[in-house]
């Protein structure tokens, strides 16, 4: 089986427990809302979830990955430079939080399966 084949995906998928997808799913929907909303916000809204998303993405992605650990790299790279970049600059942010969420979303598609759905205007 290769590593797009479907029933490797539903048993990748099948290897997390719910409570850990739904949690994997919030943090991709938070980065995608922080990447929409972050132009909007004050400065100091803007260092609150610059910090707090910048946590959890060092909390919540597991240390190691199986099948991604380059995506894994790339991700823990940008999350760093989400880490210093300045609260003030809102294109900066915006580029780091969408080019996070993208990285994100693959890499999870890829180590557990989880959907890599397509944005829409509802999320």
């Amino acid at each position: 089986m290769s590593g797009h084949d479907p029933r490797l995906r539903l048993h990748q998928m099948a290897a997390i427990d719910t409570l850990r997808q739904v949690e994997l799913q919030h943090l991709v929907t938070e980065l995608r809302r922080a990447a929409r909303t972050v132009r909007a916000q004050t400065r100091v809204e803007r260092d609150t979830v610059r910090r707090t998303l910048a946590g959890a993405l060092n909390a919540d992605l597991e240390p190691q990955a199986r099948t991604d650990p380059e995506g894994l790299a790339a991700i823990r790279t940008w999350t760093a430079a989400l880490e210093t970049a300045d609260a003030g600059d809102a294109d900066l942010l915006q580029e780091l939080l969408y080019g996070i969420d993208a990285l994100v979303r693959v890499h999870l598609w890829l180590e557990t399966g989880l959907p890599l759905d397509v944005p829409s205007a509802t999320e």
